[in-house]
């Protein structure tokens, strides 16, 4: 999956400002690490929803894909396009 790297520095700074999280890198565990718990995880959905114009159904979660930033980014980005091809 491609997506722009800046998409990482976004997430990364959403993390940080809203959340309160410091991830020490990209790939990074979030979960397993313990730095995301569920109610973070609840206020990073609902911050990536503000921050990509993305939804997020509870139907579609899957907890691999906010395991760490690279992941995030790779959800966000196939979130995006869904939604561009519906849209169009």
């Amino acid at each position: 999956m491609t997506y722009d790297i800046s998409l990482h520095d976004r997430i990364n700074k959403l993390l940080s400002e809203k959340i309160h999280v410091e991830a020490p890198s990209a790939e990074a565990d979030l979960m397993e690490s313990g730095l995301l718990d569920s109610l973070l995880l609840v206020e990073l959905m609902a911050g990536l929803e503000d921050e990509f114009g993305v939804k997020i159904s509870f139907d579609e979660i899957e907890l691999d894909n906010f395991r760490s930033i690279a992941r995030i980014a790779e959800f966000v980005s196939r979130q995006s396009a869904m939604q561009e091809m519906v849209l169009s």
